[in-house]
């Protein structure tokens, strides 16, 4: 759709000390008001154009609505075409975020995303194609139809990037029959106290049943999708732990040539501020921040040797656990200077493992204990 380029024309403004002026604007372009003091730039941009704009738009609301915005005098002017609905930002000098944009200080980006959201048409980014309902018993069937011997985890989305401590959710599932929840990527009882920063995002999933696919459990599997797609609105996530894969299930968009699946559009996938719509990358700002390898690296120690001055030591017992585990999963050596290890172990290290689950042994080196868990690893440099 081509944006307006029909020109703002403005006949006789008598506004203030305007005296019969006429102007014509161009529209889509910045425009700036400069004179000396008096010269009447705020009686033309404010008093005029905005006020008129304003006037027009409140006109075109019910009777009803009018009713609570009062009315606007119509500026001193003969004629006005191509005026679009106006606002207008008061001037502030304090209190500058780099977050703030047109849009978040008027609220209109808040109406944007709420109108995106309800009336856009999803698109599958990796077939171009637009994303359709999918029925729950397809769901069910593709789940039924892993190999079997498959052993899964079967998980209902709850919160996504929300602030909260979630105390009396946490009950509310228990009550429910629910025993474990993954909370920022972890499996925690809900029979034990869980201690949420209420000032920090935090993703939280419902564990619906842990289970093995064999031909005597797909009722098991049937029950457990129906659960969890009632439990996550029309959502359901699974877990593979024997190939260590998730992947979510929906009934609000699939793409058939894909394969793939989404959940149903909300206001905050189209903000740049929230976790689930900003770029992964430079999260919101519009600009990235980049290490110097040169400066952080030290070519001749290993890993083993703390090599990057950001990553966390291979001294610590979590971080050099991991360390470890990779190093076997991706075979390569802790101990081999940075310098000769391969390009993949180099990546590996430094950006992650592409943003999946990996179960890693740990074991503690004086206290006699090992355990596993499960390791989303991104990077020393995330």
């Amino acid at each position: 759709m081509s944006m307006r380029k029909e020109p703002i024309s403005l006949k006789k403004v008598r506004v203030h000390n305007l005296k019969g002026v006429d102007l014509e604007l161009a529209t889509n372009e910045l425009i700036v008001f400069t004179g000396v003091s008096g010269s009447g730039k705020s009686s033309m941009a404010f008093d005029t154009i905005y006020a008129e704009g304003q006037r027009r738009y409140i006109e075109s609301l019910s009777v009803f609505a009018r009713r609570y915005l009062g009315d606007i005098a119509k500026p001193d002017v003969e004629f006005v075409s191509g005026l679009s609905p106006t606002i207008s930002i008061e001037q502030k000098s304090a209190g500058k975020n780099p977050r703030s944009t047109v849009g978040t200080m008027t609220e209109i980006y808040d109406f944007m995303r709420v109108l995106f959201a309800r009336v856009g048409i999803p698109h599958c980014p990796v077939s171009g194609e637009a994303v359709a309902p999918e029925s729950k018993e397809r769901v069910m069937k593709k789940l039924q139809n892993l190999p079997a011997g498959t052993k899964v985890m079967i998980l209902a989305p709850f919160a996504q990037g929300k602030k909260g401590e979630f105390k009396d959710d946490f009950r509310s599932f228990l009550r429910k029959g629910f025993m474990r929840a993954r909370v920022d990527g972890k499996i925690v009882d809900l029979n034990e106290e869980i201690s949420l920063d209420k000032n920090l995002t935090h993703d939280i999933d419902i564990v619906i049943d842990r289970l093995v696919v064999q031909p005597e459990s797909l009722s098991r599997v049937a029950e457990a999708v129906m659960s969890a797609l009632e439990m996550g609105s029309g959502v359901l996530k699974v877990l593979n732990l024997s190939r260590e894969e998730e992947t979510l299930y929906s009934t609000h968009a699939y793409s058939p040539k894909s394969g793939l699946y989404y959940s149903s559009l909300e206001p905050h996938d189209f903000s740049f501020n929230s976790p689930t719509g900003m770029c992964p990358d430079c999260h919101g700002m519009g600009r990235t921040l980049e290490f110097d390898l040169d400066l952080i690296l030290d070519a001749d120690k290993s890993i083993a040797e703390d090599c990057c001055l950001v990553a966390s030591s291979y001294q610590t017992v979590r971080h050099g656990n991991i360390y470890d585990n990779l190093a076997e999963l991706y075979d390569f050596d802790v101990n081999t200077p940075w310098k000769k290890l391969s390009k993949k172990a180099q990546k590996v290290f430094l950006h992650g493992t592409e943003k999946k689950w990996t179960k890693m042994h740990f074991v503690h080196p004086t206290r006699n204990l090992s355990w596993s868990d499960y390791v989303m690893w991104r990077g020393v440099l995330r």
